[in-house]
């Protein structure tokens, strides 16, 4: 996920059997958050409420509050006592706006608007900022920090006026991406082309998941979810239950959902099927290549699993993009990464790496 909020992801997410009781959240993107959007949201909201009823094991019930942050809706499920659980998950949402004011490309008083400006760079930012670009250098650029112009000239950051570049429009914004003109010197970013900025969009949800995870353990629960759009990371177990249910969307809409079975650590979902336009034919995606400029094919979307959500929200991109046999080579077999392709329309096979946790 390059851009913070860029796509529509859906995911399933089941805390419990009959599958009857599905908890499902469809997220939208933008930095603003609408009044339908809220409207779907308080639908997908009662039904959890409801459905989480018959969930009596050992006495706990899912406490699930909803709230948008980062342009998305987040989700915070946890397993306690309602006043423990809702205490809980109000550190939770609170480091959601404490991120914001960290990694924000849309607010001028974030630590990272200012940064990008020339400001200093504090510990916490370098630490984030300083894992984002060795990610970047560990998928050889696959995933990038400096890729918004790109998105931009496509029409892909405000969903409207969507264009083919023109070749000679193209270049001069490629040169303004590249996580290797970035450096961080004497606790300030340098550029090596004017112009350039770092964009948290494909790891600031990842990273504000991790935190409300850590601070949920902090204030002693032991069993919980926290879903950002496309990101999520579990901690524990549901009481009684081996694993948490996640369902993967399908992108060729042919109701074919793969399974994950997710004992712990995060899972995210990027994907190249909601935001995109056609033109003469060719259909043309969000997620946009950053060594050359132009979106991905073939690949409908990734769902990678991965320690933190930094990682998994990080990688999931990358693997979109180098596609089938780079990483294969370079995420599964070099890193250890487990992840499942979902193919495109026109793509007829699904292509699973490592010991992914898919349902037997």
């Amino acid at each position: 996920m390059q851009m913070m909020g860029s796509s529509f992801v859906r995911t399933l997410i089941i805390l419990a059997r009959p599958r009857s009781h599905v908890m499902e959240l469809p997220v939208g993107s933008g930095v603003l958050v609408t009044r339908g959007m809220w409207f779907c949201a308080l639908l997908w909201f009662l039904a959890v409420t409801c459905q989480s009823q018959p969930l009596k094991t050992e006495g706990l019930k899912p406490v699930t509050r909803l709230q948008p942050h980062l342009g998305t809706f987040v989700s915070v499920t946890v397993f306690a006592e309602p006043n423990e659980a809702n205490l809980a998950i109000n550190h939770a949402f609170d480091e959601f706006i404490r991120v914001d004011r960290l990694l924000s490309v849309h607010r001028e008083d974030s630590q990272l608007a200012q940064a990008n400006a020339g400001g200093v760079v504090k510990p916490e930012l370098k630490s984030v900022l300083n894992h984002a670009l060795q990610i970047s250098q560990q998928t050889q650029g696959a995933f990038d920090p400096t890729v918004r112009p790109l998105a931009n000239l496509w029409g892909f950051i405000k969903k409207e006026g969507y264009r083919l570049p023109r070749s000679d429009e193209l270049k001069p914004v490629l040169d303004r991406v590249g996580y290797r003109k970035i450096s961080i010197k004497a606790n300030r970013l340098e550029f090596a082309v004017k112009g350039m900025s770092i964009d948290s969009g494909g790891f600031g949800k990842g990273y504000a998941v991790d935190c409300a995870i850590s601070v949920l353990k902090k204030a002693g629960i032991k069993n919980a979810m926290v879903k950002a759009g496309g990101d999520l990371r579990v901690m524990g177990l549901p009481p009684g239950k081996k694993y948490w249910t996640v369902f993967i969307e399908d992108p060729q809409k042919k109701g074919n959902r793969p399974e994950v079975r997710l004992r712990s650590g995060a899972l995210s979902t990027s994907g190249n099927y909601e935001n995109f336009f056609v033109e003469k034919g060719k259909r043309y995606g969000h997620l946009l290549d950053p060594r050359t400029g132009q979106p991905v094919e073939g690949i409908g979307s990734c769902t990678l699993v991965a320690p933190t959500c930094l990682e998994s929200d990080a990688y999931t991109t990358a693997a979109c993009i180098l596609g089938v046999q780079k990483s294969r080579e370079l995420l599964s077999q070099r890193y250890g990464m487990r992840f499942i392709l979902l193919p495109n329309k026109g793509v007829a096979k699904t292509v699973v790496m490592g010991k992914f946790p898919l349902q037997d």
